[in-house]
C-alpha cells in the first residue's frame, strides 16, 4: 500500500497544502492541492495573527481532506520567513590519544552546535561543511574511519528569529495538526530544483516570491550561505495599484501582461491603454515594474555578492518562485551581474512528476518549495476511511468444496459456540502479529540506515516547547 504524504507549506503570500505518492525510485504523484490567501495574517512568512492563521491551515487541511478518501492526521511543514538566515558554527572534539571517529562521534558535536539558541534567534537546522583533522590545510566531507587527536567540524547553522518561530508552531498546536517533521523550504527546495551537478559547481538558487526573495548559495555539493530579502514580485503589483489608482487583480494582469516590456520590446511601448477612465502609455506601466524589479534584483545580487561565492559560481543562476514569471527578467540580471549570463529558470523539478490532480498551476516554479517538502516526506500521513463491510452468517463464508467436506455439525465448536467466527478471530490475530512484526523489521531496518543516528529536526523541538509552555500557562490559569 503507498503512503500518502501530505506538506504544507506557509509561504509569503498563502498557506498551501498538497497530498500524494513518493514512489520509490523518487518521483513524485500528486493527488490533491488547496491553497488559501493570508495577507490578513501572515506578512512576510511571519505569522502576525495566530488565530486567523491557524484557521487558514485547518482550511487548507479540510479542503485537501475532502479530495482524498482518507482523513488526515499529521502533516510535513515547510517554512521560511524573512528573518531565515545563515550563521557559521563549529565544533572542536579532542581526544587524549589517536582516536578512530565513529558515526556516535559525529552525532555528538552535531547535537552539541546549539549556542545560538537565545532569546532571539533558534537554530532550526545545522548544514555540515568540512571537518578539519589535527588542524591540517586540508579538509574532509566524510570523516568517519579517520583516526586523529582533534576534529573541528564547521556547520552552516540555519536560524530564524525566536518570536517568528514560536508563532508559527503555535499556530499547528492551535489548529490541532499533528508535524512529522519540519523543513527549511529553500534547503528543501534545492533537492529538486538543483542537479548535483548545480551544487558540485557552484550555483545561486533564488527563489522570487510574492512578499520575499530567497537567495541560497551553493558550492561542493554543499549549503554555503542563505538570506531571505523582505519584498517580491507582490510589491510590483502594489506599487502598480497604487500609482494608477486601479483594482490590485487588474494590476496583477497588467504585471503579468507586460513585465519588463521597455526592455524586451515585445509590444509598441508608445501604445496606449485605457484604465479606470485614464490613459497610460505601455511605457510608462513598464517604468513601474522595471523600477521595483530592478530593487529587487540589485538585493539579489548583493546578498550573492555578500556570500564570498559571487565568482565561483560554475552552473550561474537557478530562478525559481513565482515572480520568476516575469518576461525580461534574465536580461536585467544580466545587466546588473557579469555572470548571470550563465541563468536557467527551473519552473518544474528534476525529479519525474505524475499531477493527478487537475487544478495545480504545473511548471510555473510558484510552488517548487511546496513540492520540495512533500517529496522529504516518507511516513503515512493518512487514515483510510472503510466503509463497514456487511455484516454475513458464518453460512455465507463456506465454499462449495468446503460444504462437501464437512459434516452439519462443523459450524459449531462442541461447546456450541460459531466456530467460524472463532476462525476469523485468529485470522485476524495473525494479519495483526505479521504486521507488528513487518512494522518492527521496516523500523530496526530504519535505525540501521542511519549513519549517524537520527536527530531531532529543531523546528520538532521548538513545536515541543511551544505546547509544554501552553499547557504550563494553562496549568498556571
Amino acid at each position: 500500500m503507498e503512503k500518502t504524504i501530505v506538506a504544507v507549506e506557509l509561504g509569503s503570500s498563502k498557506i498551501s497544502g498538497v497530498a500524494g505518492y513518493v514512489r520509490p525510485d523518487g518521483s513524485l504523484e500528486v493527488q490533491a492541492y488547496a491553497w488559501t490567501p493570508v495577507e490578513s495574517c501572515v506578512r512576510h512568512g511571519a505569522v502576525y495573527n495566530l488565530d486567523r492563521t491557524a484557521n487558514a491551515i485547518a482550511t487548507v487541511i479540510s479542503h485537501l481532506d475532502g479530495m482524498l478518501d482518507s482523513d488526515i492526521e499529521r502533516v510535513y511543514v515547510g517554512y521560511n520567513a524573512r528573518t531565515l538566515r545563515t550563521v557559521p558554527g563549529s565544533v572542536e572534539s579532542k581526544f587524549d590519544e589517536e582516536t578512530v571517529i565513529d558515526a556516535e562521534t559525529v552525532d555528538r558535536m552535531y547535537s552539541s552546535d546549539e549556542t545560538l539558541d537565545s532569546n532571539e534567534y533558534v537554530t532550526l537546522a545545522h548544514e555540515a561543511q568540512e571537518y578539519v583533522i589535527d588542524s591540517r590545510q586540508s579538509t574532509e566531507t566524510d570523516p568517519i574511519g579517520v583516526a586523529c587527536r582533534s576534529i573541528r567540524c564547521n556547520y552552516m547553522d540555519v536560524v530564524i528569529s525566536r518570536p517568528v518561530a514560536e508563532f508559527m508552531a503555535q499556530c499547528f498546536a492551535d489548529a490541532h495538526i499533528e508535524i512529522l517533521d519540519g523543513f527549511v523550504s529553500p534547503i528543501a527546495q534545492a533537492h529538486i530544483a538543483l542537479t548535483e551537478e548545480d551544487r558540485q559547481q557552484g550555483c545561486a538558487l533564488v527563489d522570487y516570491g510574492a512578499d520575499t526573495t530567497t537567495v541560497s548559495v551553493y558550492k561542493n555539493g554543499l549549503l554555503r550561505y542563505l538570506r531571505v530579502i523582505p519584498f517580491g514580485s507582490a510589491l510590483i503589483t502594489k506599487d502598480l495599484a497604487a500609482i494608477l489608482g486601479i483594482e490590485r487583480d487588474h494590476a496583477e494582469l497588467l504585471k503579468r501582461t507586460y513585465g519588463l516590456c521597455n526592455m524586451t520590446k515585445t509590444v509598441d511601448t508608445a501604445q496606449t491603454i485605457g484604465i479606470s477612465g485614464r490613459q497610460h502609455t505601455i511605457e510608462e506601466i513598464g517604468e513601474i515594474i522595471g523600477a521595483r524589479n530592478e530593487e529587487i534584483v540589485r538585493n539579489v545580487v548583493a546578498r550573492i555578492n555578500d556570500s564570498g561565492y559571487a565568482d565561483k559560481l560554475g552552473a550561474g543562476i537557478v530562478l525559481t518562485g513565482g515572480g520568476s514569471r516575469l518576461s525580461g527578467l534574465q536580461m536585467v540580471f544580466e545587466a546588473l551581474m557579469p555572470n548571470a549570463s550563465r541563468l536557467r529558470f527551473a519552473t518544474e523539478p528534476v525529479v519525474e512528476v505524475d499531477w493527478a490532480e487537475p487544478s495545480w498551476n504545473k511548471n510555473d516554479g510558484s510552488q517548487m518549495g511546496l513540492l520540495a517538502v512533500m517529496s522529504m516526506g516518507n511516513e503515512n500521513c493518512c487514515q483510510e476511511v472503510e466503509e463497514e463491510p456487511e455484516k454475513m452468517d458464518a453460512i455465507d463464508y463456506i465454499t462449495p468444496e468446503q460444504q462437501g467436506n464437512m459434516g452439519m455439525n462443523s459450524l459449531f465448536t462442541d461447546d456450541g459456540e460459531n466456530a467460524q467466527a472463532l476462525r476469523d478471530q485468529e485470522e485476524q490475530e495473525q494479519a495483526r502479529q505479521r504486521k507488528l512484526q513487518e512494522q518492527q523489521m521496516s523500523e530496526q531496518e530504519e535505525q540501521k540506515a542511519e549513519t549517524p543516528k537520527k536527530r531531532q529536526s529543531g523546528f520538532l523541538k521548538l513545536l515541543q516547547r511551544v505546547i509544554e509552555k501552553s499547557e504550563n500557562y494553562l496549568e498556571g490559569n
